[in-house]
């Protein structure tokens, strides 16, 4: 991500983080009260928040954490030590507990930090590696790390030939961890996914006069637009969503 796309981010995710409209978008489209950036319905953080075993002794990394949402909860509920890594500036990532660390910086860099994660967590981030092989073969090869990573496949171009890219066991992610060799568990979420985009959408329109009140039109306008584009790839048949549970 160069300089100017970076600081550009920062400044929507700030004013995101300051709309009390978002925040309530969130509560009904993630089912969660919590500033969220990423495609995880209440079934999903659900899993995250219910069903990763999680102990005080245990180190949570979370690479591209966004505002630190996820990482407080999961700190807050288990008394784990967390650890964020996104490229977000300091000042507009909340951390609410002490045995959170924040790492400024890129998520391929991760090896630079010598880190010890018994749990790591790739919501929506994997896209922003320009070497994911490599960081997910790092990540393997630590002890007693597990890794949920979740993952949508989408078909921007629509070419036939590549359909077969969005089952489960054929996705980029799933030709990576076939090719270092690691077992892994699949669950599906296209459906979650798709109906996600539809209830975004439904739920920005009924905002639109509060997004105007607040100043933050704009913003309404490019979150409703990359939702119609998500909803339409999956009338298309071109988009898919699971989470691979790595270790």
């Amino acid at each position: 991500m160069n300089d100017s796309i970076r600081r550009e981010f920062d400044h929507k995710i700030n004013r995101l983080t300051k709309s009390k409209v978002y925040l309530d978008f969130c509560e009904e489209v993630y089912g969660y009260r919590m500033y969220l950036f990423n495609m995880m319905d209440k079934e999903q953080l659900d899993f995250i928040f219910k069903s990763i075993p999680l102990s005080p002794d245990d180190t949570v990394l979370d690479l591209g954490c966004g505002s630190g949402s996820i990482l407080n909860a999961l700190v807050k509920k288990s008394g784990c030590s967390g650890v964020g890594i996104d490229q977000l500036e300091s000042n507009i990532v909340e951390i609410e507990n002490k045995n959170i660390l924040y790492i400024n910086s890129d998520i391929d860099t991760i090896s630079d930090f010598h880190l010890k994660p018994t749990v790591t967590l790739f919501i929506d981030s994997i896209y922003f590696s320009s070497a994911p092989e490599m960081l997910l073969k790092y990540l393997c090869d630590k002890k007693n790390n597990k890794i949920y990573l979740f993952y949508s496949q989408y078909l921007f171009n629509g070419n036939m030939a590549d359909k077969s890219t969005l089952r489960k066991g054929f996705t980029k992610v799933a030709a990576i961890l076939k090719g270092i060799q690691v077992p892994y568990e699949i669950i599906e979420y296209s459906e979650n996914e798709r109906l996600l985009y539809e209830k975004s959408i439904h739920s920005l329109k009924k905002r639109e006069d509060d997004f105007i009140c607040e100043g933050n039109h704009d913003l309404y306008e490019e979150k409703l637009k990359e939702q119609i584009m998500g909803k339409q790839l999956y009338d298309e048949g071109n988009a898919s969503r699971y989470l691979y549970i790595i270790g």
